[in-house]
């Protein structure tokens, strides 16, 4: 075990070293903060059903997680949201590049599957075919037309009117937070730059991380550097938590959340943007049907009682 700036490495067997062997084309960068039993699941996703083998390195920052299938575990101390989840991110990216040198970075927060492999190596593809873009994200923006189409007031619907007509012409209107990157799930083209900015990245109290990490970004390589992950944007509110056309689920409950009873006049209930009929994480395991099973997976599967599942995350 080596120690680093309050942060232990732990790793499973001996790591390819990034000077010898064959380099990894792809690593995956998992982060976790109090989401144990999607982390778990998620390494059983990758090591036990993707066609070809990819290393995970996993930075956690829950104190009693014990190591299950990652290649190296990087323990990290708990911190504040926003802070503790740049570091996370940081010290991923960091180990993954010390230890094995691959081509590509895959970032993932311990709830967010991915469950078919082809759909993230078809944007490395994309990448390969585009040296100058350095990056494969959607955008962390909201669809205000949503929100719009439930309003009653008549200046909503003047709104939903210019944005279909501006849609049309190929304007995004009714499309906000633009500038920003997703931090949940990205892929990056392994390069020292990037590595140096992931680093530089100071996070500010006025804003979201996924907005610093797009000024950051864009800052060391310019707009166009990005591919972007057309199929979740926008993400809020409908790709927020799943998204079947890249086989994404970023639930972090375990079981659908059920619609609560009608509100009383004045009142509302907006539950998970709104969505109340959106599967938990058992639901879309047992739909999928993954050929192979891991310990983690047949738990939440056989459960009777979820309540041990990500005890410490929210419910809704």
């Amino acid at each position: 075990m080596e120690i680093r700036n309050e942060v232990d490495i732990v790793t499973a067997g001996p790591p390819k070293p990034a000077t010898g062997g064959i380099r990894p084309r792809v690593v995956v960068c998992m982060t976790n903060h109090e989401r144990p039993d999607c982390a778990r699941i998620n390494q059983e996703i990758i090591k036990l059903n993707y066609p070809h083998s990819w290393p995970i390195v996993h930075a956690c920052s829950g104190p009693s997680y014990a190591p299950h299938m990652e290649d190296v575990l990087v323990r990290c101390q708990p911190r504040d949201v926003i802070e503790g989840a740049l570091n996370l991110l940081q010290q991923s990216c960091r180990a993954a590049v010390e230890i094995y040198n691959p081509q590509y970075l895959v970032h993932v927060e311990a709830d967010t599957w991915v469950f078919d492999q082809g759909v993230i190596e078809r944007y490395i593809e994309l990448l390969d075919r585009h040296p100058d873009a350095y990056l494969a994200a959607s955008t962390w923006s909201t669809d205000q037309r949503v929100q719009w189409r439930r309003l009653r007031h008549p200046f909503a619907k003047v709104k939903l009117g210019v944005a279909r007509v501006l849609n049309a012409m190929g304007n995004d209107f009714g499309v906000k937070r633009k500038q920003t990157l997703s931090t949940q799930f990205f892929i990056a083209r392994n390069d020292p730059r990037f590595l140096k900015m992931i680093d530089g990245i100071q996070p500010t109290l006025d804003n979201t991380l996924e907005y610093d990490f797009y000024r950051a970004f864009v800052t060391e390589f310019g707009e166009r550097a990005v591919i972007h992950i057309k199929e979740r944007e926008p993400v809020h509110p409908d790709n927020r938590h799943w998204c079947p056309a890249l086989t994404l689920h970023a639930q972090h409950w375990p079981e659908q959340l059920q619609r609560p009873a009608l509100p009383a006049e004045g009142s509302s209930h907006e539950g998970v943007s709104g969505q109340y009929d959106i599967p938990g994480k058992k639901e879309v395991l047992a739909a999928h049907g993954f050929k192979h099973l891991g310990p983690a997976m047949r738990q939440l599967l056989d459960a009777s009682d979820t309540c041990y599942y990500n005890p410490k995350a929210k419910r809704y």
